[in-house]
């Protein structure tokens, strides 16, 4: 498409992750444990991912989105606790294609928003505790590059990989995904393939570190 012309895409799609958490207090290890695909969808409420982009010439900018929420009851032998979390991940980043919007490589910069939220409330048989609500909010900078092999006259791999540093101890991202372009106009691609996170954050002497990875799907 001519470069003076307005460019756009959007991208509903699907991160079907497995969480490796890893807890450390004061430098001592205080826990580790995995969360598979199959126990999210048990606990999972209401979730979101999209990715949205527009620009024009040799500059863009985008937004991607990720948003979680779950519940889960435990029940102990005279104590039952519910949670309730919220997750918000967002990218937003300008971004800059040497060969033009559209063309192979490009590379970006941005904000990256983290965001926590639990609330928990206690039952002790029919005596309802206080509740407690906890929530945390990191922002990084992020620096990132994408690069679009094409393969043949259809079918693409396009990758990115990114990384970001600010109140968080740090964030990775590598994401590779195959694209066959579909539509008359050949303006459409169905995407399939693998993400891989790693994200540490700092609350006090509490120090989380996640590790997300699995496949991904989605329609531009």
């Amino acid at each position: 498409q001519s470069s003076d012309k307005l460019n756009w895409s959007i991208t509903p799609y699907i991160w079907a992750s497995s969480t490796q958490v890893d807890l450390t207090l004061r430098d001592a290890d205080i826990g580790e444990g995995e969360i598979s695909f199959k126990d999210l969808l048990d606990v999972l409420d209401t979730a979101g991912m999209i990715h949205i982009e527009a620009g024009k010439g040799s500059w863009s900018m985008f937004g991607d989105l990720t948003y979680l929420q779950t519940s889960d009851t435990t029940e102990r032998e005279i104590l039952t606790v519910d949670t309730k979390s919220k997750q918000t991940f967002i990218d937003t980043a300008v971004v800059y294609w040497p060969g033009g919007v559209g063309s192979q490589l490009n590379l970006f910069a941005g904000i990256r928003y983290s965001g926590f939220s639990d609330r928990y409330r206690f039952n002790l048989g029919e005596v309802q505790l206080p509740e407690r609500r906890s929530s945390s909010n990191y922002y990084d900078a992020l620096l990132g590059v994408r690069y679009r092999f094409d393969l043949t006259e259809r079918w693409s791999l396009i990758t990115r990989g990114d990384g970001s540093f600010g109140d968080s101890k740090g964030t990775w991202l590598l994401q590779a995904n195959f694209a066959y372009t579909v539509g008359k106009r050949q303006q459409n691609r169905i995407l399939f393939g693998y993400q891989y996170k790693q994200a540490e954050f700092k609350d006090g002497d509490l120090v989380s570190k996640f590790t997300y990875h699995g496949p991904m799907a989605g329609f531009n």
